[in-house]
């Protein structure tokens, strides 16, 4: 079978017509749930097939979860198109930012040891720089509406608001201090600040690459040198910034393929421009239009009525299209129903969810099983005001979840801390705000609050936290002294400890909310050095209070969802998809709302084009667009509702215009309606879970946490715990980092002790050791690390001088696929070129910025399963996905020189694949056992937060040995370490 025909069969006819379009612009305007990420993953597979190279693919998705997914079915076209699933390993798929970071680092080496600061973590890096950055003016020049003063958190997140927009649409501070002095001087601050401190964000790394591209920054150009084929998916929601990089990407490629649907544009409040799809055909006049219009997820009534909707909302607003549904299938049911109160309306929902789980439904692939809660969804416009009676918007129908025992995962702002251990534990840290706690304190804390939230807990053990933390936060700081490193991190995992979360059983809904809490300290510790004294420990529980619950969702994208009703957003719901569907809280004034016009600081006249596009507000097509979304997340069963009388509210509610504007005859205004057709529920089955993608692994890091312990991946990855910080963090960055910037620098010969002195001085940053107020006199942990750093740099320069000739070091993601998943990492190689810098061989090479060597004795922290499987992986795939030659693999240990070769043999790389594949196997069937060992469980990160049992797995079946290195150029085969047979009490 060929290649045509091959794809032809596994993709529909729109979808092969898009995915195989001969012209060198093409749109694929997909609406909801007709396959366009299984059209894209066809088209790279199409181009693979058809002799492109894997690095001339670049493929922008809008999420990390949506690019780990179509990694997966670009894998799966390959294999159809009978291509080696490897080349993914070759290509980028991917968000737009991390690319930006990845060809920022090589550019230049020092932006790898930068860290990446997202929407929260930026919020945080303003509050600890507020003196610094000379931020409380603003409040003064930037009065509210109505005349007052600005609040402090209002102030920062109007400046962050500003920040991100003036990168997003490609200003210069200098602009805008021409019109608004204070917020440009500001702006310039900030970038000059985080620019000194090794910080960079999302905004920020999109702009510095479109900048390096458009003066043809020599290490810009050279990243685009492979580039062919460009692809966008979620194409409607690209800024200003973004929709640049594309364009000038399309100058060095021979293909852009964008990917969209104008109809589920639903970021314009936040710089998205609906006009870069709508017009698509007119920047590319040559461009070809392919409709995706088969909608394979919803039924015809949920299909043909999401239609109608959008062509009567949006008219000419709005690119035409008229979807069809692939199928029906029973049982179904598509009601919009209104309720005199809200109590009514939350009561019948949960009342629904209750009849429904458990109801036999058929997927796709034939396969018949029970819902479970996951399979339900209950979606509104907004949470972020409250109602009249200060209840928030999903109180009324968690309440009514609550009350039938149905649990649910609140993915909604200002939810975590409603649930009652984030909450208790939000109140621990909060006892240790201006001083040591007294006794009485503790214990009152203790019996009213953490009790009951931690059945578990032991009151005398609290005590002893409490009496430990409240020492150390509140210890003096003498003058011209060290300050401690305390990090929260620590504070929470022995709280924790004391509270026996360990022990007390919690589902994973609750263990998802304290690692939330977790995921919160972790942002904190990004940016604060330490948050020892009064001061710096207000200023995290301040964020706690004011920023943190509105900010944070237990829905981290990398998170899997635990097996429990969705209670969200619909703007956290896009793209997703449920058998069961409720859009609740419709009602005039709430669904649609009222309209929204641009308040923010950067001044009006600059972003003028972007206003005129629809961007930074709220109208009625953005509402009009969000509600289409919301209806289309609905398989089979949909459910409209609203209420007459809302919480606190005196007055009766209109019913809502996209209430009424939905018309099928299908739909169901009256279920208590005799003359309606009943509805047809076949009897219970035993509830099965659908197959959750986002519990399988993505990176090779999970994956060797997997084989270590599956309980502290659970912990990890599935909960979202962060581990406490070590002493002297980021110390190996810095050095890997100078080790890439000599060989950026040095091309082809060695540089000498003092020049890799210099550049490793030069490099070096620490965020979590402050330098010395007297570095030269009195040198302190910062300048002891850095002195063994430049050491480190210069014995490699000296012992190693052969790497740099005709070589050069380049750090290259690999990806590789193995059954029902890929497994992306990064890895070191040295390339060996020949005059014209044609590639003659390939080491992979790993550096690590430790000591010791292969024997288990020579240093126990050197895990030689971990290190020898990822050499192995990347050995797997370099041949056939760079068409290099790497076939000898090894660990350079830096601290002492020593360079250890792994064994990369076909029978080495074939056991490392197979332990990979029976890890993801044991993941996807969420088996998790605890693997307590006396030699693991003393250096885990989650020691704290488990109870460190020895427990089966349930299954017998297990992986191969590993092929370790022996020390003597010879073998030891080992398993990987969650197969210790040993308990960590014997």
């Amino acid at each position: 079978m060929d290649v045509e025909q091959a794809l032809g069969g596994w993709l529909t006819p729109e979808q092969y017509a898009a995915a195989v379009a001969p012209e060198d612009e093409v749109l694929a305007l997909a609406g909801a749930g007709s396959g366009k990420s299984r059209t894209l993953a066809g088209r790279v597979a199409h181009k693979i097939a058809n002799g492109a190279s894997p690095e001339s693919v670049v493929a922008f998705t809008f999420t990390e979860k949506a690019g780990e997914q179509i990694k997966t079915r670009v894998a799966q076209a390959l294999k159809v198109c009978g291509v080696d699933p490897l080349l993914v390993g070759g290509m980028y798929i991917g968000t737009i930012h991390a690319w930006c970071r990845r060809v920022l680092g090589d550019m230049d080496a020092r932006y790898r040891q930068f860290d990446v600061l997202d929407e929260m973590q930026f919020l945080v890096y303003l509050i600890s720089r507020y003196p610094k950055l000379n931020i409380n003016p603003l409040r003064d020049s930037h009065p509210t509406a109505k005349g007052n003063r600005r609040g402090y958190f209002e102030t920062l997140k109007e400046l962050s608001r500003a920040w991100h927009m003036m990168n997003d649409e490609l200003l210069d501070p200098a602009q805008v201090a021409a019109e608004d002095p204070a917020l440009g001087e500001a702006l310039e601050r900030l970038r000059d600040h985080m620019e000194q401190d090794n910080f960079i964000d999302f905004s920020l790394m999109q702009r510095l690459v479109v900048e390096a591209l458009e003066v043809k920054e020599p290490g810009a150009v050279q990243a685009l040198a492979p580039l062919r084929h460009v692809l966008v998916d979620e194409y409607q929601d690209v800024n200003v910034v973004q929709e640049r990089l594309i364009g000038l990407m399309h100058q060095n490629s021979e293909t852009l393929f964008v990917v969209g649907d104008d109809d589920q544009a639903i970021y314009g409040w936040r710089g998205a421009d609906v006009t870069n799809i709508m017009e698509f055909n007119r920047r590319y006049p040559k461009a070809a239009v392919h409709k995706l219009l088969t909608n394979f997820r919803s039924t015809s009534a949920i299909v043909e009525a999401a239609g109608d909707f959008a062509a009567q909302e949006l008219g000419p607003a709005r690119l035409p299209k008229q979807l069809q549904a692939a199928a029906n299938h029973d049982p179904r049911e598509f009601a919009v129903l209104s309720f005199p109160l809200r109590a009514e309306e939350a009561a019948f929902v949960a009342e629904r969810i209750d009849e429904l789980l458990g109801t036999a439904y058929t997927e796709s692939d034939g396969t018949v099983r029970g819902l479970t809660p996951a399979d339900f969804a209950i979606l509104m416009r907004s949470t972020g005001q409250p109602e009249s009676d200060g209840t928030k918007r999903h109180t009324a129908y968690i309440q009514a979840l609550d009350t039938r025992s149905i649990p649910y995962d609140l993915n909604a702002g200002g939810q975590l801390f409603d649930r009652a251990q984030p909450a208790a534990v939000r109140s621990a840290f909060e006892l240790l705000r201006d001083a040591m706690p007294d006794r009485t304190q503790v214990e009152d804390l203790f019996h009213s609050e953490l009790k009951r939230a931690f059945p578990q807990a032991v009151l005398s053990r609290v005590i002893r936290v409490f009496a430990d933390w409240g020492r150390r936060i509140h210890a003096p700081i003498a003058p011209g002294l060290p300050r401690q490193r305390l990090f929260p991190q620590q504070l929470l995992h022995d709280l924790l400890e004391a509270l026996d979360v360990a022990n007390s059983g919690f589902d994973d809904g609750v263990m998802a909310d304290l690692g939330t809490f977790s995921r919160i300290l972790q942002d904190i510790e990004t940016v604060y050095l330490s948050i020892d004294g009064k001061s710096r420990f207000g200023e995290l529980l301040n964020f706690l209070q004011n920023v943190a619950g509105d900010g944070y969702e237990t829905d981290n994208q990398m998170m899997a969802r635990p097996d429990a009703v969705t209670v969200s957003t619909v703007h956290k719901a896009k793209g997703l998809e449920f058998p069961v569907v409720f859009v609740v809280d419709v009602e005039s004034g709430r669904f649609p709302g009222r309209r929204r016009g641009y308040n923010g600081w950067i001044p009006e006249n600059l972003i003028q084009q972007a206003i005129d596009n629809g961007s930074y507000q709220t109208g009625p097509h953005d509402q009009a667009r969000l509600f289409y979304t919301a209806i289309t997340r609905a398989e089979r069963f949909l459910y409209v509702t609203g209420s007459a009388l809302l919480p606190g509210g005196k007055r009766i509610t209109k019913v809502s215009t996209y209430a009424v504007r939905l018309n099928h005859p299908e739909i169901r205004r009256d279920l208590l309606d005799p003359s309606a057709p009943p509805r047809v529920v076949p009897p219970a089955r035993a509830q099965r879970r659908r197959g959750d993608e986002s519990v399988l692994p993505t990176t090779y890091s999970q994956i060797h946490t997997f084989m270590r312990c599956p309980h502290a991946y659970k912990l990890s990855v599935v909960n979202g715990f962060s581990p406490p910080i070590p002493e002297l963090f980021g110390f190996g960055r810095a050095v890997h980092a100078a080790v890439g910037k000599l060989h950026q620098e040095y091309k082809d010969k060695a540089p000498t002790s003092a020049e890799a002195r210099a550049i490793a001085e030069n490099m070096f940053h620490l965020k979590h050791v402050a330098p010395s107020s007297d570095p030269v006199d009195r040198p302190g942990a910062y300048e002891r690390a850095k002195q063994k750093s430049s050491d480190i740099v210069s014995e490699y320069a000296d012992k190693y001088g052969p790497d740099f000739e005709l070589k050069r070091q380049v750090e290259l993601p690999f990806e590789i696929p193995v059954e029902g998943a890929v497994i992306s990492g990064a890895i070191d190689l040295l390339l060996s070129e020949d005059d014209s810098e044609k590639i003659r061989d390939a080491k992979v090479i790993d550096f690590k910025t430790m000591a010791g060597g292969p024997e288990p004795t020579n240093n126990p922290d050197l895990n030689w399963e971990d290190l020898s499987l990822q050499v192995q992986l990347y050995g797997r795939g370099a041949e056939q996905v760079h068409g290099m030659n790497a076939r000898t693999g090894a660990v350079h240990l830096l601290k002492d020189g020593q360079r250890v070769q792994v064994p990369v043999d076909a029978a080495a790389v074939e056991a490392a694949v197979a332990n990979v594949e029976w890890a993801v196997g044991r993941i996807t069937e969420g088996d998790f056992p605890q693997r307590g060992s006396r030699t693991k469980c003393g250096a885990c990160d989650f020691a704290q937060i488990c109870s460190k049992n020895l427990e089966p797995f349930k299954t017998q079946e297990e992986p191969p040995d590993l092929h370790l290195p022996d020390g003597s150029g010879g073998k030891r085969f080992l398993k990987v370490s969650a197969f210790s047979r040993t308990g960590p009490n014997q």
